[in-house]
């Protein structure tokens, strides 16, 4: 797999969640109050983040410094967080607990950090 394909498509996923994430936190925190309700937090969040950080590990485990960095390191951090919350399922209750996860502006500010990168690497990867 081409690390600048999956960039290509991996980056503009990046500048649109993160722009959901900036304009619309209030959908974010009740998202995560949902998902907390449930009691199957810790398998609810490994189904949408795994395949992504699998796919960021195979295919953009690039070292060099620079933007591209910021993907492969997104990659084993989701893999990280979703080994955490399948092998230590309170794990993911413990995390959505916390006021960050309860906050429009923690999703504001994760958000902002998100579409800026997302969109420098988008750049990056489309032109």
């Amino acid at each position: 797999m081409d690390p600048m394909t999956v960039q290509a498509v991996v980056a503009p996923a990046f500048l649109l969640i993160g722009l959901s994430h900036l304009l619309q936190p209030q959908l974010w925190v009740r998202f995560f109050e949902v998902v907390k309700q449930t009691g199957v937090a810790a398998a609810i969040i490994p189904m949408y983040t795994l395949p992504l950080g699998l796919v960021l590990i195979v295919g953009h485990n690039v070292w060099a410094i620079g933007w591209p960095l910021f993907l492969t390191l997104a990659g084993w951090l989701m893999m990280i967080k979703c080994a955490l919350y399948l092998l230590v399922p309170s794990a993911a209750d413990q995390v959505l607990e916390k006021q960050p996860a309860k906050s429009a502006r923690s999703f504001r500010l994760a958000g902002a950090i998100m579409t800026f990168l997302g969109g420098v690497l988008t750049w990056q990867a489309w032109t």
